[in-house]
C-alpha cells in the first residue's frame, strides 16, 4: 500500500477545488494518508484564521471538508524529529514521513521540495517529495 503525507497547505487548498482537490482525492484512492498532531493543529489554526476572510458559510464548508479528510487519515505522532528543512516548522512533515516510511510527501512548499530524501539522514530512501500536479501525473 502506498503511504502518503500531505501538507496542510495542500489540504486547505483542496477545499477550493482544482489540482489540490484532485491530488488529495487521488491520494485517498491509491493509498493510506497520514497526518501528525502538528499537521492537524496547523490545518485547524489556518481554517480558524481564514474564517473572517471567507465568511461563516464558506468556513463551515471548509471545516466540514477538513473533518472528512481528517476522518480518512491515520494520525501518528512521530517518535523522533528529523531536522533538515530551511523552515523548522516543515520538519514535522519530514518527521512524519520518517515515522510511517512514507512513499510520498505531497506539497507545494519550496522549503520541502528542495529536500533530497536520497541523501538526507533519517528519511526513507523511497520517499518522493512532489507537488500535487506531479502526484497526479504519476501512475499508481
Amino acid at each position: 500500500m502506498v503511504k502518503i503525507v500531505i501538507d496542510a497547505n495542500v489540504l486547505i487548498s483542496a477545499a477550493f477545488g482544482g489540482i489540490p482537490l484532485e491530488a488529495v482525492s487521488k491520494a485517498f484512492s491509491v493509498g493510506k494518508v497520514y497526518l501528525s498532531p502538528d499537521a492537524v493543529s496547523e490545518v485547524e489554526e489556518t481554517v480558524h484564521r481564514l474564517t473572517p476572510k471567507l465568511g461563516d458559510e464558506k468556513a463551515k464548508v471548509m471545516l466540514k471538508l477538513w473533518r472528512r479528510f481528517h476522518s480518512l487519515c491515520e494520525v501518528h505522532k512521530p517518535s523522533r524529529k528529523v531536522v533538515v528543512c530551511r523552515d523548522p516548522k516543515d520538519d514535522a512533515y519530514l518527521s512524519l514521513c520518517a515515522e510511517v516510511m512514507a512513499d510520498f510527501l505531497v506539497t507545494g512548499d519550496k522549503d520541502l521540495l528542495v529536500v533530497d530524501p536520497a541523501v538526507t539522514q533519517g528519511l526513507p530512501s523511497c520517499l518522493k517529495i512532489i507537488t500535487p500536479r506531479r502526484f497526479l501525473e504519476l501512475e499508481h
